[in-house]
């Protein structure tokens, strides 16, 4: 995604430019260094994780894959524990596997005389075993539907039965065996195949060879916190995909109250079309690309998922001349099948601009309406993940003019993940929402920077002034915003 510059304001009493401010011409090499260098601390801060994330993590040296781990809460943001943990989490997702796969044909120990095909015992192996393929059967429909088109999942022609099918399969059949609350739900392979693929095709052999496990947690860290909305009885509740749908048709009635009141003239309910945008995440609505860096930003979002409701928004409002102009039946075949000519970056743009306040409707030609956001990627401006009157001691701030099209909020630090393998929710209660990698430097590596070290301690900033990240990358960088190597 290419950026158009960072408007700045004048001052009163204009100072020097900070160092943290780079000019425009930053290369692709140099982005990438950026997002390596944040990996690097011993301990990470997860504020710069999820600024950059929000950017839009590069396709390159398994970073996506890594930045997920730490953005879905799998691992922990001490790097020094990530071995052990990981050694700790796949021992234990190969132990669900050999305890709930089951199949007594292949048992080594004989069962019992008294259980055989027939039984209907609590405790008969075969009777566990039968209810387990009913489960299996609307798995194995779904996972077969999976990215049906992506070489990655069909390379061996034979539809639904390659290697990352099995692992899709398996992780979807242990999920529901230890959430028989809400077991399996159509539609919780879409959130799970992105994941895996990015897991599977990470240049290190090490995680690849256990995407299959990870995939597992980190599926079950996100179904943590959307489990509702595939839970039928809670869809009147809170936390419910009722509740979701409603709060995206108020941001659209207070963004574009003509088009909200012409589609409630048309008595076109929102739960014809934004329940699957919301449920699956919009995974099915664009190509894989757009739908991963999407979640780049929906994971890196602190307020997860808020962002989802505005990009849903977005949509909405990049196809208003067409809504405005179209019959009830037109209107909804066309949400329904979202059109493939609107450019990703465009509603990503209009997105923005709603959930920062920018947005200003262009009535001649909508698809500008969110242009005035878009900026060249910068790594120091904290932007909505940084509080323009807070010192934190992971998060380096300093004085400097403010961009015209942003606006601070409060900052949100994710709590860090736990050492021990992560928890596993056998319940229905509702759950609420919390508020590669081969050249990223060894984590036990004394010479690491630590951001704590990195504190500039004289810092201070206005309340109308988005913070900025200095101390981790501004060593890169002279008075004047210059790099000082290019990479």
């Amino acid at each position: 995604m290419s950026f158009d510059p960072i408007q700045t304001t004048s001052s009163p009493n204009p100072s020097p430019p900070p160092a943290a401010v780079i000019s425009n011409n930053i290369s692709y090499k140099e982005r990438v260094h950026y997002y390596k260098e944040a990996l690097k601390p011993n301990v990470i801060d997860i504020s710069i994780i999820q600024h950059l994330a929000e950017q839009g993590i590069p396709e390159s040296h398994g970073l996506r894959s890594l930045y997920w781990k730490i953005l879905l809460r799998y691992l922990p943001l001490d790097r020094t524990k990530w071995d052990s943990f990981l050694e700790k989490s796949r021992g234990g997702y190969k132990g669900f596997v050999d305890e709930l796969m089951i199949d007594p044909h292949d048992l080594g120990e004989r069962p019992p005389e008294a259980d055989h095909p027939l039984s209907v015992s609590v405790d008969s192996k075969w009777n566990e075993y039968f209810k387990d393929q009913n489960i299996l059967v609307d798995i194995e429909k779904d996972v077969r539907r999976t990215f049906p088109s992506l070489h990655f999942f069909n390379h061996q022609q034979e539809e639904g039965k390659t290697i990352h099918y099995e692992a899709l399969r398996r992780i979807l059949f242990i999920y529901a065996k230890l959430n028989p609350g809400i077991r399996y739900v159509q539609g919780m392979n879409e959130i799970l195949g992105p994941i895996y693929y990015i897991f599977a095709i990470d240049p290190d052999e090490n995680y690849k060879q256990h995407a299959e496990a990870d995939a597992f947690y980190c599926f079950t860290n996100i179904m943590s916190e959307i489990r509702d909305n595939f839970c039928k009885s809670l869809d009147k509740s809170e936390s419910g995909i009722i509740f979701n749908i409603k709060k995206l048709n108020r941001i659209l009635k207070e963004k574009d109250r003509e088009l909200w009141n012409d589609l409630e003239e048309k008595k076109l309910n929102p739960q014809f079309y934004s329940f699957r945008w919301i449920t699956l995440l919009l995974s099915q609505e664009f190509e894989l690309p757009d739908v991963l860096r999407l979640w780049d930003s929906l994971f890196s979002d602190p307020n997860r998922f808020d962002f989802l409701y505005y990009f849903c928004c977005s949509m909405l409002i990049c196809v208003r001349d067409q809504l405005l102009s179209f019959t009830f039946a037109d209107s909804l075949k066309l949400l329904q099948s979202y059109p493939a000519h609107i450019d990703f970056h465009t509603i990503y743009a209009t997105a923005l601009s709603l959930k920062n306040g920018t947005f200003k409707l262009n009535s001649a030609n909508v698809l500008e309406s969110g242009q005035s956001y878009i900026r060249f990627f910068n790594p120091f401006s904290l932007g909505s993940y940084g509080s323009s009157n807070s010192s934190n001691s992971n998060n380096n701030t300093l004085n400097s003019t403010s961009p015209t099209t942003t606006t601070a909020a409060a900052a949100t630090s994710s709590p860090s993940p736990s050492t021990s393998s992560p928890n596993v929710h056998k319940t229905t209660d509702s759950v609420s929402p919390p508020p590669s990698n081969n050249n990223v430097n060894n984590p036990s590596n004394s010479n690491s920077p630590n951001l704590n070290s990195m504190n500039d301690q004289s810092t201070s900033s206005s309340t109308s002034t988005p913070p900025l990240i200095k101390g981790f990358f501004a060593k890169y960088f002279d008075s004047n915003g210059n790099a000082k190597q290019k990479y």
